[in-house]
């Protein structure tokens, strides 16, 4: 009788990319400190830091200013995400020569099925995962860490571990990880056991806190405590994470494009501002930036998000007032409004976000940053009524206005109330967008500091 064949999962994770990817588009940044974000006066936090900068405490979500004291002789980079999204398309492109069953988990990191193609590497992962590592330094000058096991789980915390071994291995020099380990087929458990729980992905501060009081702090202890206490305790994630903890994960990729469940833009103002037409005016722009990108995708949504953060966290009747030791800047404020139909048009969304904002809306107040996003995300547009002229002709408009953009860029056509961005206001963009894949993408990282229309 034929053994049973264990599926093959590889985890492929660019190391440091925004940083790798400055490098290698600038090459005399190679063996500096490079912190990726902002300007060290910027009002920002550092997206990614290289080797060499975390190697002097450097560290991601850090402010800007903190990582300049730490770091005061560091290369200071904003970055571009449309470079970013084009080194991670041709990044999935090299992956797809090796096997049709890839997974983008993010822009840097992807999962892919060996299976049906490890009989052109003789049959052998670490052949196969060193071809893909050379692929990828070839064309895109970055290197990767990868891991190997039979399901996914298993495989991104190899690929994860493999980083951490690799720079035990360089012997304090400083380098990228360029990791490669490999989990053999019913040693996953083995591999896990050692392991601290905040290594299992999902389990993030409050869980391994949570675990802690129950006196759990390694996998192994994770493996070997009551599933009927974990569920009590975490509910259906209980189950999750005994699994997890023994080495049970799910190996089926999917391979289909993914539609996301929200998507949002958000700006942290370079001076604070109580401007209301300034304050209405960026969120019209976020507004048509979260159209856009709903259009992009074929999509409606029908759930509109304006959240707001005052300069001074100000506290505001029927939210919970921040404890005595939380910082109040860093209070953020949100509402949500339900449509009466799916929309992907600006119009439609920044009225709903302007009506939340008057609700959150102190007057007088100055305001550090505003977000609108939308949720409850479709992949098909409704059909537009043929009777519905005004609606028909709204949409062929907006359809049109991407496509100039997409041409010649967003200053070639913009509405009149964005003006006033460009030439009033002195401030610094930085967006998100968040999917259902966990993706946090900023992509006005990059921009000058006087124009958002750019």
């Amino acid at each position: 009788m034929e053994s049973r064949r264990h599926p093959t999962i590889f985890h492929i994770d660019i190391d440091a990319f925004f940083a790798s990817v400055e490098e290698a588009l600038c090459p005399a940044l190679r063996g500096k400190p490079v912190i990726v974000g902002g300007l060290p006066n910027d009002r920002g936090v550092v997206s990614c830091p290289n080797y060499e900068a975390r190697k002097l405490g450097v560290k991601t979500a850090m402010p800007l200013s903190k990582a300049y004291s730490l770091a005061p002789n560091a290369m200071f980079v904003r970055g571009s995400y449309k470079s970013y999204e084009k080194y991670s398309r041709r990044f999935m492109e090299v992956l797809n020569d090796f096997s049709p069953l890839v997974q983008a988990v993010s822009l840097d990191e992807a999962f892919l099925d060996a299976d049906g193609c490890l009989h052109f590497w003789n049959g052998d992962p670490r052949v196969m995962a060193n071809a893909i590592k050379r692929a990828v330094f070839e064309e895109l000058k970055i290197t990767v860490s990868i891991g190997v096991a039979s399901n996914k789980l298993c495989a991104k915390v190899a690929s994860d571990y493999s980083k951490k071994l690799a720079r035990e291995s360089a012997g304090g020099k400083i380098l990228p990880p360029d990791g490669l380990l490999i989990v053999g087929a019913g040693r996953e458990k083995e591999f896990l056991s050692p392991l601290p729980v905040s290594a299992i992905p999902g389990i993030g501060k409050r869980t391994a806190a949570a675990l802690q009081d129950l006196g759990i702090r390694s996998v192994r202890d994770l493996a070997q405590s009551s599933p009927d206490l974990l569920r009590k305790i975490f509910g259906v994630v209980g189950t999750y994470l005994h699994n997890a903890a023994n080495g049970i994960g799910a190996s089926a990729l999917a391979t289909g494009r993914r539609e996301p469940r929200s998507i949002s833009r958000g700006t942290t103002f370079g001076q604070d501002s109580n401007d209301e037409n300034f304050i209405t005016s960026v969120i019209f722009y976020l507004s048509e930036k979260v159209a856009h990108a709903l259009r992009k995708e074929g999509a409606t949504a029908s759930t509109v998000v304006f959240k707001l953060r005052y300069s001074d966290g100000a506290p505001l009747n029927g939210y919970r007032t921040p404890g005595a030791n939380a910082d109040r800047r860093f209070v953020t404020y949100q509402k949500n409004s339900t449509l009466e139909e799916p929309t992907d048009s600006e119009f439609e969304i920044a009225a709903a976000a302007f009506s939340l904002f008057k609700k959150l809306w102190l007057q007088g107040v100055k305001v550090r940053l505003v977000g609108v996003g939308v949720m409850n995300v479709s992949g098909k547009c409704d059909q537009l009524n043929l009777f519905d002229s005004l609606k028909t002709k709204r949409s062929n408009l907006l359809k049109g206005i991407d496509s100039i953009r997409d041409k010649f860029g967003y200053n070639s056509i913009y509405f009149g109330m964005i003006d006033r961005l460009g030439t009033d206001y002195d401030i610094r963009h930085r967006a998100d967008m968040q999917t259902e894949n966990g993706i946090a993408e900023h992509p006005f990282n990059g921009m000058d500091a006087v124009d958002l229309r750019q």
